[in-house]
């Protein structure tokens, strides 16, 4: 079975998601990156498919290998 990649805008993200965040308030997206979709998730935003923004990687604090991202408005 294949995990989807989950975005949501950032207000609607799962609480334990966005406590990731060190960026205050600036926060535009969350995504949520199983380890077999990094590289598909790396090339769609090579696309800037949601725009230029500064992104910050976070290690998934339950789920081993899975990766976290937020997009940050500058």
């Amino acid at each position: 079975m294949i995990e989807p990649i989950q975005v949501w805008r950032f207000p609607e993200a799962p609480e334990e998601l966005r406590a990731l965040s060190p960026h205050g308030g600036d926060e535009d997206w969350l995504a949520l990156i199983p380890p077999r979709l990094t590289d598909l998730w790396r090339a769609l935003l090579e696309t800037q498919v949601f725009g230029y923004c500064h992104i910050s990687e976070h290690v998934h604090p339950m789920l081993p290998g899975w990766k976290v991202q937020i997009g940050v408005h500058a």
